[in-house]
C-alpha cells in the first residue's frame, strides 16, 4: 500500500459519522447526571434549611408556653404544660419532631434565657427578669444541622452547617 493510498484511507475514516453518536452520548450523560444529582442534594440541602427554621421557631414557642411559673414538674413530655423547661427538654423535643432525611445525630439545639426583656436596645437600658425564665422576658433558641452531601465530587467531611434562630417572650 502506497502512503497516498493510507491517506485516502485515513482521510474516509475521519469523515465517516458512524459511532459518533456514541461518542456523544458517553460525553453528554455524565455531566447531565451530574447536573440531575445536584439539584437533588442541593433541594436536599435546603429542605434541610426550612427544617432547621421551623424547628427553631418550634422549639422557642414550646419554650415560650413553659416558663418558670408553670409548675415543679420536668417537662417530660410535648403534652405537658404546666411545667418548668430547661434546655434538654427543648433537644429532646426538636429532636422528636424530626422529619424524614433529617438525622437526629446531626441536630444541635442550645436554648438560652438572656434574662432581659423584649424592649432591650444598645441605646435605652435593659430590664433584667429574675428568674431569667420568667414571664415578660425573652427565651432565644438556636437549631444548627450539619448537612452533608450525597455527591462525591462535593466535599464530605467539612459538611454544611445549617443554622436557624427564633426568639419569643415567655407567656
Amino acid at each position: 500500500m502506497s502512503g497516498r493510498h493510507r491517506l485516502r484511507r485515513s482521510i474516509r475514516l475521519l469523515q465517516e459519522d458512524s459511532g459518533s453518536e456514541l461518542v456523544e452520548f458517553a460525553i453528554t450523560v455524565p455531566i447531565l447526571l451530574a447536573f440531575l444529582f445536584g439539584i437533588m442534594d442541593f433541594s436536599r440541602a435546603m429542605y434541610c434549611y426550612h427544617y432547621v427554621t421551623y424547628a427553631a421557631q418550634d422549639a422557642a414557642r414550646y419554650a415560650m408556653l413553659r416558663g418558670s411559673d408553670g409548675g415543679a414538674t420536668s417537662c417530660s413530655a410535648s403534652t405537658v404544660y404546666n411545667c418548668v423547661t430547661n434546655n434538654s427538654d427543648i433537644q429532646s423535643y426538636v429532636k422528636s419532631q424530626a422529619l424524614p432525611l433529617i438525622n437526629p445525630k446531626n441536630l444541635t439545639v442550645n436554648a438560652t434565657w438572656p434574662g432581659t426583656t423584649p424592649a432591650c436596645s444598645s441605646s435605652s437600658g435593659c430590664a433584667a427578669c429574675s428568674p431569667t425564665n420568667s414571664p415578660g422576658c425573652l427565651v432565644q433558641v438556636q437549631v444548627t444541622y450539619n448537612f452533608s452531601f450525597m455527591l462525591p465530587f462535593l466535599p464530605q467531611s467539612a459538611g454544611l452547617n445549617l443554622t436557624g434562630k427564633s426568639e419569643q417572650v415567655i407567656q
